[in-house]
Formats: C-alpha cells, sequence, structure tokens
C-alpha cells in the first residue's frame, strides 16, 4: 500500500533536519573549528576528526541493524533506535562546541556521528519495511535533493556562529532532535514479531557481511557505492582549507562562499535528483544514471582542483551536485531494488549496504592525509584521485543485471 504524502512529507523535513545536523559539521564547522583550536596540525586533525568516527560506525552501523530487527518494544523497532541516535547526537554536537583541545573534540565528535548514523539508517530501514516499490524511484529523489539542501542550511547557520563555537553546532544539532521527533510522534513502526528469534553472537557477526554470489546484484550495488562516496569524503575533507590557501578567505567570507555555492547548486542537485528518480521509475533503469552521476562527479572534482578563481569554484561545485543529486536518487532506489528482502532481514542488509559509504567516509579521508603528505600539501592531487575513484564506482555498477532475483541459489558441490 502507498504511503501517503502528508507522512511522506513529515519524513522527509526530518530527514533533511538530521542532514543539517550531521554532514554540515565535516562540510564546514569542524574545519573552522579545529583551526581555531590547532592550526599547526589542520590537516592531520581534520583527517582523524572525520575518518575515526567513520571507523567506529562500521561496528556500531550494522550492529544497530540488526538489533533494531529483533527489538519488541511496543514503541516500535525502527523508531526506538531512531529515538537514541537522535539524543546521542544532540549530547555529543553540545559537547563539541564546548571542546578546547582536539582530543574531547574528537571523542564527542565520535559519539554524535554514532548517534546521527543511527538514526539515519533507521530512516532508510523504515523506507525499506513500509515504502512500496512504485514508490520508491521518486521518494528517493526527494530524500536525495534533501541531503543536498541540508548541507548549505547547516553550513549557513554555522557560519552566522562560527565566533561561537558552541552555537555553531547546538543550533543544527537542536533543529535536527526537534524535528526528529515530529516524525517520531506521527511514524507507522511495529515491534519485531513475537516468534522472532532472540539475538545470538551468530547473528549480530552476520550483520557486518553477506556471502556475494548468492545476492550478486546487491554486492555490485555495494562496491559501486563505496567508491563514489570514497570520493566524496576526500572531495569535502579539505574544501575549507583550499578555499582559504587559493582565495586567501576568512571564516566567514568562506562560510559565504561555501553556503552561496551550495544555494546555487540547489536548484541543480533538485533537478537531477528528483528527475533522475522520476524517470528511472518510469523506464524501469537505474545503472546509466549511477554512470553519469560518477563522470559529472569526476569532472567538478578535476575543475575544482585546479581554481584559481571564485568564479571556477562555482562552476566545479555545480558539475559536481549535480552529479551528486543524480546518485543520491537512484544510489537508494538500486539499493532497495536489489534488497535481499525475501530475506526477511531488512534491518541488517540496509546495515550492511550503509557500510559502503561508513567504510568509505573512514578510509577517505587517511587516504587523503597520506596523498597530501606525500604531494608536500598540494591540495590539486588529493581531488585527481577523488575524481578517479568516482569514475570508477559509477562503471562498477554495470556488473547489475536486471530480472535475475535478489537472492541467488548455490549449488553445492557433490563430494
Amino acid at each position: 500500500m502507498k504511503l501517503r504524502k502528508g507522512y511522506l512529507s513529515v519524513l522527509i523535513l526530518s530527514y533533511c533536519a538530521l542532514y543539517v545536523a550531521w554532514i554540515a559539521p565535516t562540510a564546514f564547522s569542524l574545519a573552522i573549528r579545529i583551526e581555531q583550536i590547532a592550526p599547526d596540525i589542520k590537516d592531520t586533525a581534520i583527517a582523524i576528526a572525520v575518518g575515526a568516527p567513520s571507523l567506529i560506525v562500521l561496528v556500531t552501523g550494522p550492529l544497530v541493524g540488526v538489533l533494531s530487527d529483533k527489538t519488541r518494544l511496543r514503541f516500535g523497532r525502527r523508531r526506538t533506535w531512531m529515538l537514541a541516535g537522535m539524543l546521542m547526537g544532540l549530547l555529543g554536537s553540545v559537547l563539541v562546541g564546548l571542546s578546547e583541545n582536539i582530543g574531547l573534540l574528537i571523542a564527542a565528535w565520535t559519539l554524535a556521528f554514532i548517534g546521527y548514523t543511527a538514526a539515519g539508517g533507521m530512516f532508510v530501514t523504515h523506507l525499506g519495511d513500509k515504502l512500496p516499490e512504485q514508490q520508491r524511484g521518486k521518494v528517493a529523489g526527494f530524500t536525495g535533493a534533501v541531503t543536498q539542501i541540508a548541507p548549505v542550511v547547516g553550513v549557513a547557520i554555522a557560519g552566522a556562529f562560527s565566533a561561537m563555537p558552541l552555537a555553531m553546532f547546538a543550533a543544527p544539532s537542536a533543529i535536527a532532535f526537534i524535528l526528529g521527533l515530529a516524525f517520531i510522534v506521527v511514524m507507522k513502526d511495529d515491534p519485531a514479531p513475537a516468534d522472532s528469534s532472540k539475538i545470538n553472537f551468530r547473528q549480530l557477526v552476520q550483520g557486518f557481511y553477506f556471502n556475494p554470489r548468492r545476492h550478486p546484484d546487491f554486492a555490485w550495488v555495494w562496491i559501486s557505492r563505496f567508491f563514489i562516496f570514497l570520493a566524496l569524503s576526500i572531495m569535502s575533507l579539505y574544501t575549507v582549507y583550499l578555499l582559504g590557501d587559493r582565495l586567501a578567505l576568512e571564516p566567514g567570507a568562506l562560510a559565504g562562499l561555501v553556503a552561496t555555492g551550495g544555494l546555487l547548486g540547489i536548484g541543480v542537485a533538485i533537478t537531477g535528483s528528483i528527475l533522475s528518480g522520476a524517470i528511472s521509475d518510469r523506464i524501469r533503469r537505474r545503472k546509466p544514471f549511477i554512470v553519469i552521476a560518477g563522470i559529472l562527479l569526476a569532472g567538478g572534482l578535476v575543475v575544482t582542483a585546479t581554481l584559481t578563481s571564485i568564479t571556477q569554484f562555482y562552476i566545479g561545485s555545480l558539475v559536481a551536485v549535480f552529479g551528486v543529486g543524480i546518485f543520491g536518487a537512484i544510489d537508494q532506489a538500486i539499493g532497495l531494488d536489489t534488497l535481499p528482502s525475501d530475506q526477511g532481514q531488512n534491518g541488517r542488509f540496509l546495515g550492511i549496504f550503509n557500510l559502503a559509504n561508513q567504510l568509505a567516509q573512514g578510509v577517505g579521508p587517511f587516504l587523503a592525509a597520506a596523498i597530501l603528505s606525500l604531494l608536500g600539501g598540494d591540495y590539486t592531487g588529493v581531488y585527481i584521485v577523488a575524481a578517479a575513484f568516482a569514475v570508477v564506482g559509477g562503471l562498477l555498477v554495470l556488473g547489475v543485471r536486471p530480472g535475475r532475483p535478489t537472492t541467488v541459489s548455490i549449488p553445492v558441490p557433490k563430494i
């Protein structure tokens, strides 16, 4: 049964608010705060601050997915973990704003990131539970669009409070928490079935892996997603420092530039996201959109890598954002299409699906820092490598075969 527009509107608004607090710090706020606290080690510190939490959620993300599959509380199996995640995100964000040293800042952001990741995972898992196939492309188009809008809003809010660290992090997190509660109030969520088996160690471990031979299309989508997100994680890490070095701008001016670039890209991103989602539903094809998205993202990265002016930054940003808008819509749709839903373990498989971007976000910053060190601090090479990853990610999705069942039988060899 189709979900009603009013229900989806509240869901999408809450999802947008979550991204305001979740993504904006990695795009702007953390870099600014780290430069304020420890300017001499900013390149290494930002890599640790962004990479370490992403590595930790490689464990917590799938764990929450498996636990939510088994949660029998009347409050709801997904809603319970969504609320817990949002509370952790709010607490961690406030502590980041209060931090006066790098160690405490990294620990606090790790707490917040774990919470936001759990909450975000529950939004997507809920769609996997409730959203019918005929609505997936369109809804994914809207959720993909808000992931482009939210960071712009978050950067604008953070920029307005760049001289007030606590408000720079607390304001976006408060917005996310309040609007997240709005969806929790109306959320249609059931507890796990009473006859579901108890959680055991084997089930927990299974939340971290799957057999790619049994689920080949899901595997191709997973690895394609990994490379695209690897490119995105590298791209976003040093943007603030690249602009500061090339254009000699102060934090307030940087926030204005990044926010303006984001605002210019909103229309482009929404167009790419909503149109690609709707068209892909109509023609029942997803792969060409992922390939195009990877190529566009790579082109934008190359333009940004060589920027010498604000105009060039805007051009590179718009090209990349158009690609990301397309990818954001179709990635979620093709993920739900290839999800082994016949296994009755949507939380587990969507947790594994999210491992692709979480692993990329964990590895990417450390890889970028290593490349930057090898190049003697030249940001150009870092962006060129990211562009190559984007192209590879786009092409890998060609391994998906239309019409193949999501679970493939593997013949047992005779002994």
